[in-house]
């Protein structure tokens, strides 16, 4: 009897060929979890993907990619799927075309469509076993997600579909600096600390109960209706499905103490002035919340 890694793997081979197969398969097997801590990943430029454990919290995965292109092809689509799924009438990961058409809706390329990505391992599964049930051909990169995770015991594959061992478990994604390129955008060190902070935050709120149980009694005790309204219009401009209220809280608390870049985030693109916006952060500093990220 196959195992269940033989039977998938021989349905891959049948989409995309042996070689190929092989080729991805040893990419996965490349890949090893450093554990480093926050400077040592921001300082990081390994020119290569590197997956990083969070040493503070070993519950939170990073994969570091080194181009925009490359994270986006890994990710997009995981990240439509989790995040920005409003008008399907039941979850469905998205063929290759359909993301195409939906990436170009929202005016955005293979590689400016997110600059980082939170996930856990549970959303993850899903994603797989709902590609797997309709037939839907994922890239090579992807599948090197999917098997890296298998070969960290974080996912398997059991009796014809996956499995979460360790569903807490929260992978995030960020790109490393780079100069502008013909297709690309220019990452600057400025930009990957935003980016890293942000994405870390949502790792924090996936793997720190305390933390997100503080985050959601602001959300409902200390902001007022209109504030609440005004986070689901900045974050709706941006796709994310505003009826998940658990989305919602995590993305304020994200953006509102941890993205210290007003491209993205500002008093003005939330619709409040100065003086709120930083009153609503010294409010939640006061509250002392249970986070060692850097509140500034």
């Amino acid at each position: 009897m196959k195992s269940g890694f033989d039977t998938i793997a021989g349905r891959i081979r049948k989409m995309i060929g042996t070689s190929v197969l092989m080729a991805m398969t040893q990419s996965a097997w490349a890949l090893d979890a450093v554990q480093a801590d926050f400077s040592q990943v921001f300082d990081s430029r390994t020119g290569e993907l590197t997956v990083w454990q969070m040493a503070e919290n070993p519950s939170i995965y990073i994969f570091d990619f080194p181009g925009l292109t490359y994270q986006g092809r890994s990710f997009n689509r995981i990240t439509q799927f989790t995040e920005q799924q409003t008008t399907e009438p039941y979850p469905k990961v998205l063929s290759n075309q359909e993301l195409a058409r939906y990436v170009e809706a929202a005016r955005r390329t293979q590689a400016d469509f997110a600059f980082g990505h939170d996930v856990l391992i549970s959303e993850l599964v899903q994603f797989f076993n709902f590609a797997l049930r309709d037939k839907v051909e994922l890239n090579p990169e992807e599948i090197v997600i999917r098997e890296f995770l298998m070969e960290q015991g974080l996912v398997r594959f059991w009796r014809g579909f996956y499995q979460a061992m360790k569903p807490g478990v929260v992978v995030l994604a960020i790109p490393q600096t780079q100069d502008r390129k013909a297709t690309e955008p220019m990452v600057s060190p400025g930009a990957r600390y935003a980016i890293l902070l942000h994405e870390l935050a949502h790792g924090e709120y996936y793997a720190n109960p305390h933390y997100a149980k503080f985050c959601q009694r602001f959300w409902y005790e200390t902001m007022t209706e209109n504030q609440r309204e005004l986070f689901k219009r900045f974050l709706a401009n941006f796709n994310y499905a505003v009826n998940n209220e658990e989305l919602l809280i995590n993305e304020m608390q994200a953006y509102l103490m941890f993205t210290p870049d007003p491209k993205s985030f500002s008093a003005r693109k939330l619709g409040v002035s100065d003086a709120e916006l930083q009153s609503l952060r010294e409010t939640f500093r006061r509250g002392s919340p249970p986070i060692r990220l850097p509140m500034r």
